[in-house]
């Protein structure tokens, strides 16, 4: 049992000198300027990812867009076609009667 104490004194002080340790890390003036600097340049980075994002979703929904109406135009035509198709075997059918 006594190992268990000590086991758990050893812990115990080696988590108070890390904290303080790490209290003195990142607490000091110099360790700050370095995190808001880093802060700073992630914030920059993700505003030019985002920026360059939006530009190409604007060129995919263009591309979208004018491929919507290349098919709808294809559709049309194919329409036309058959319609004139359909219109010719009517007139050759009453043209045999």
């Amino acid at each position: 049992m006594f190992s268990f104490k000590k086991q758990y004194l050893i812990t115990l002080a080696g988590g108070f000198v890390l904290g303080k340790a790490g209290q003195a890390i990142f607490g000091s003036k110099k360790a700050k300027e370095i995190y808001t600097k880093a802060a700073t340049g992630a914030y920059i980075a993700k505003d030019a990812i985002m920026e360059e994002f939006e530009k190409i979703q604007a060129a995919a929904l263009d591309i979208a867009a004018e491929a919507r109406i290349e098919a709808d135009n294809y559709q049309a035509e194919k329409d036309a076609e058959y319609a004139e198709a359909a219109e010719s075997a009517e007139e050759e059918e009453f043209s045999d009667m």
